[in-house]
């Protein structure tokens, strides 16, 4: 559906319209806003249904829920890929040490490498209990 945007300011062009016109245009922008607005502010509520908190009624805001879906998302693949509901994400989390097979030519392993592990949200909740 396409849209046209149109300035409701009085411009030169302007003077022949209607005010009454631009008037219930911007009534009816306004409207879809709202609509629009609390279509956004719904949908981040039922998210925050889904998502485990502490305190379980602690009001998240929007870009909090976004970073905890998100880390929740991965949190639940990590227990299906795992298949362990116990700190899932401490074992996806690991890199593994070179084998023999990766060596570099000259027989010795390269030097290895090192990594920040993450701290998963959720598994830490689940080590407090």
């Amino acid at each position: 559906m396409s849209r046209n945007r149109r300035s409701t300011s009085s411009t030169s062009g302007d003077s022949g319209k209607d005010p009454q016109l631009t008037f219930d245009q911007r009534l009816q922008a306004n409207a879809r806003e709202r609509y629009r607005t609390h279509s956004v502010n719904s949908a981040f509520n039922n998210l925050r249904l889904l998502i485990p908190t502490e305190p379980p009624d602690r009001k998240l805001s929007k870009i909090e829920t976004l970073r905890l879906a998100k880390s929740y998302i991965s949190h639940l693949i990590a227990v299906l890929v795992t298949g362990n509901s116990q700190r899932p994400c401490a074992s996806t989390n690991q890199r593994p040490q070179p084998t023999v097979g990766e060596q570099d030519g000259t027989g010795a392993h390269p030097p290895p490498t090192y990594y920040r592990q993450s701290i998963c949200t959720f598994c830490v909740t689940l080590d407090k209990y």
